[in-house]
């Protein structure tokens, strides 16, 4: 990608910006957190009424568990995102990656992979979550049948292509999407995964838009450079996971 395109992408990424989105954010994360610790206290309270019953306080005390690693998985999804500091980056095929995030999901899912193989560089652990959770979150709802991914070499650009069949999103919702704890109507909490995935994006000079898949749906679409190394027709994998992310 050349320099002049930089600032156009730049324009284009749905990102949060600016102070707003900083108290977005803040108020995002007060609610997640006030939400795992009233699951926390709340068991916590019920595991030590019934500490004569074994059974019941070990229910509750798995439910004090489950928060305390969602609190910890939160923290852990806000230090990626927030962090300014270079992460450890290789060589992905982005066929590879695509593949792997489709592998558990329930819904019908139809793929379209560029014979080229696109490779891109990317932190790998940040790109299979960041991915894995864009693509749950499209296809985790009960609107949604479908869902197809396609990924083609554009000049100098590998491009990621999501397109689903459920409910069309609004202008106000498009333009909110990949903001954090952003919740659209019809869909799951998206937490910070989409925000991630739009963070990956503009670290590696790419961009991430999203609109209305016709007749009805939503559609997403990732591009990111080729990195250097793909000049040949046969990018090199790299070794993922069977199971989704």
């Amino acid at each position: 990608m050349s320099d002049e395109d930089a600032p156009s992408m730049r324009r284009g990424i749905l990102h949060p910006d600016g102070i707003k989105a900083t108290k977005d954010l803040a108020a995002g994360l007060v609610h997640e957190i006030n939400n795992i610790l009233g699951v926390i206290i709340g068991n916590a309270h019920l595991a030590k009424k019934n500490a004569s019953d074994p059974a019941a306080s070990e229910k509750y005390l798995i439910e004090v568990r489950h928060a305390a690693e969602e609190g910890r998985e939160l923290m852990r999804d806000l230090a990626a995102f927030a962090s300014d500091n270079p992460r450890e980056t290789r060589v992905l095929s982005l066929n590879d990656l695509v593949t792997s995030a489709v592998s558990d999901l329930e819904v019908a899912v139809t793929l379209d992979l560029s014979s080229r193989n696109p490779v891109v560089r990317l932190d790998l652990w940040l790109a299979q979550d960041a991915l894995g959770r864009l693509i749950q979150f499209m296809a985790s709802t009960k609107t949604v049948a479908s869902i197809r991914l396609a990924t083609r070499v554009v000049g100098t650009a590998a491009v990621l292509t999501i397109e689903d069949d459920g409910a069309t999103p609004t202008d106000r919702d498009l333009q909110t999407i990949f903001t954090p704890f952003a919740k659209i109507d019809r869909r799951p909490n998206a937490k910070l995964g989409l925000a991630k995935m739009a963070d990956l994006a503009f670290r590696s000079d790419g961009f991430v838009t999203a609109g209305v898949c016709e007749p009805h749906g939503l559609r997403i679409v990732v591009t990111l450079p080729v990195a250097d190394s793909a000049a040949s027709d046969d990018g090199p994998g790299v070794s993922l996971p069977q199971k989704g992310m």
